[in-house]
């Protein structure tokens, strides 16, 4: 399904927003699973008519990948 024309760039500037929010907690050593979670969850709302159930899946699987990915960074 395709992000409607209008709805893309806010889509992508608050997926950048998220992104570099993430990458700051994830530089200081300072991931808080509730925030990530919180972020993904606030970029996906956007998307118009996302099932809940779908996005409650895809926040917590992206939120996994992007808290092992720090983990496995703060273990080298």
């Amino acid at each position: 399904a395709d992000l409607p024309e209008p709805l893309r760039p806010k889509f992508k500037a608050k997926g950048e927003e998220t992104a570099r929010a993430i990458q700051i907690m994830i530089a200081s050593a300072k991931v808080k699973a509730r925030k990530v979670l919180k972020l993904i969850r606030e970029w996906l709302k956007l998307i118009p008519g996302v099932n809940r159930f779908f996005l409650e899946q895809e926040t917590a699987i992206k939120a996994q990948k992007l808290i092992l990915m720090a983990k496995e960074k703060s273990e080298k």
